[in-house]
Formats: structure tokens, C-alpha cells, sequence
């Protein structure tokens, strides 16, 4: 079984362009992805303020869904919930709200600001790939993938948004992917789509080097000097592969156990 999946790496809080869109729609991708805090606009001087608009934010995501024909990992909102905010990530199905992830890992500039972190993991089942979701810092808690992979996830989507670190070296971002990311991929017998958003969030730039890997590697991915430009990546995905990758995974591990115990 094929899947196309389709990586926007766009500005925080604006949606693609009509351009961008005619262009998403002719892959005719099965799962599109936006970055973490997609519609997280200028105006938005803190995450209450942000909070405000929730519905605006999911009815425009909502007809994006619609409009693009696909299922649609909506990067994440501000959701409100009682006393409490969450960095929330909607999947969309044609226009079809199914469910929601929230963030469980917030960052500290999150939970002071009000972030509550979520409680639990979540996979869903679309027309047979099984789907789950991180956002951004919860890839720094190795349980999350585990948690994952244990419900028996094919494709994890990761919604995201990194500061721009101005001496940055490019060993030390090549290092992050890999511990992160990568070994993410490897450890869950995933794909992996790391989505990132360009522009500013508080008035701090960010950076994007959003990818698709596989557990065997990188398939696609924005090289280092269009990381603040807008850019989109594209993969057709062997949902068959990653499946039958983790069932040798698992025989591996069983026959290592085996070995020790014979030993």
C-alpha cells in the first residue's frame, strides 16, 4: 500500500496561497501536514489572545481539508478547555473533524505562559494507515515514539517550530536530526514527518528543516539554506515496507532475548 504525504513548510500564521494550494492538490496526497502554531499570527501577543480565535483557526482549517481533497495533520491550535489552554493538533478528513492530539511535553516558555500538558497518546486509522501525531518538544521524550510505535503507528507527524539560533553550526543542527528524528524513525519502525513553520512567533525568527524519513533514512528533506523560506516536500510512502521492517525489528529483538537466555 502507497501513501503520498505532503510536508508544508509554511509562514506561521498564514495558510498556503492559492498557488500553493493548486499545487498541493495536483499530488493528490492521501495526508498533508502544517507546522506547529500554523495560524499563530502577529496579532497573537500571548497564547490566551491566541485562544480567542480557536474556532476561526479550525473553521479555515477545516475548508483547507475540504478544499485540498486530503486528510489534513492541521499543524496545532490553542485550544481552550475550561481553566485550561492545550497546544492542540487536529486530523481533518476531507473537511471531517476525527479527532485531536495534545501536546504532552509543552516547553517552559509553554507551561508559563499557560500550556497545560495533554495526557495521553493517540493513533487513528485512515482507510488503513495507521497515523499518530507529536508536536514538536514531546520528539525529546523517548516514550512518546514508544508509545507510538506500541499502538502500531506506520506514519508519525510531528507539527513543529524551532528558534532561529544564529551560531548555529551545521554539525549541530545534523546532530539534532539524528537524535531526534531519525532515531525516532529507527526506534518505532516509523516514517517520520517533521513539519516546520518559517516566519516569527513572539517576534522571534524561526527555522525550518522539516523532513520525511523512513527508519532506514532520510527520504527528503530542506537543506540548511532554505531553512526560513517557505518550501513544500513530497513522498510516496511503502506503508507495506515500514510494516514488514518492523516485523523483522521485533523477530531481531526476540532472538537477542533468546540468545541471552540460551547464554
Amino acid at each position: 500500500m502507497l501513501v503520498k504525504v505532503v510536508a508544508v513548510q509554511s509562514e506561521v500564521g498564514k495558510l498556503p496561497s492559492l498557488e500553493e494550494k493548486i499545487y498541493i492538490f495536483k499530488q493528490r496526497p492521501d495526508f498533508v501536514c502544517l507546522p506547529e502554531y500554523c495560524l499563530f499570527g502577529p496579532d497573537d501577543t500571548d497564547y490566551h489572545r491566541a485562544a480567542l480565535r480557536t474556532r476561526d483557526h479550525l473553521n479555515a482549517l477545516s475548508r483547507l481539508s475540504a478544499d485540498l481533497s486530503t486528510c489534513l495533520i492541521a499543524g496545532s491550535v490553542v485550544e481552550p478547555d475550561g481553566d485550561c489552554l492545550y497546544n492542540s493538533s487536529y486530523l481533518i478528513n476531507r473537511g471531517n473533524v476525527l479527532g485531536r492530539y495534545r501536546k504532552q511535553y509543552p516547553v517552559d516558555s509553554e507551561l508559563r505562559q499557560g500550556i497545560t500538558p495533554g495526557r495521553e497518546s493517540v493513533v487513528f486509522n485512515i482507510e488503513g494507515t495507521i497515523v499518530a501525531i507529536l508536536i514538536c518538544a514531546d520528539v525529546f521524550y523517548p516514550q512518546a515514539y514508544a508509545s507510538a510505535a506500541a499502538r502500531g503507528a506506520d506514519v508519525i507527524f510531528i507539527p513543529t517550530t524551532s528558534m532561529f539560533r544564529p551560531d548555529d553550526t551545521a554539525g549541530q543542527k545534523r546532530k539534532r536530526d539524528e537524535e531526534y528524528f531519525l532515531s525516532g524513525a529507527r526506534e518505532s519502525g516509523s516514517y517520520v514527518v517533521k513539519v516546520c513553520g518559517v516566519g516569527e512567533i513572539f517576534g522571534k525568527s524561526l527555522q525550518g528543516r522539516s523532513m520525511i524519513a523512513a527508519p532506514w533514512g532520510v527520504l527528503t528533506q530542506v537543506e540548511m539554506v532554505g531553512e526560513q523560506r517557505k518550501r513544500i516536500l513530497i513522498a510516496t510512502l511503502d506503508i507495506d515496507e515500514v510494516r514488514e521492517f518492523r516485523r523483522k525489528q521485533a523477530l531481531y529483538a526476540a532472538l537477542q532475548v533468546r540468545g541471552r537466555e540460551v547464554g
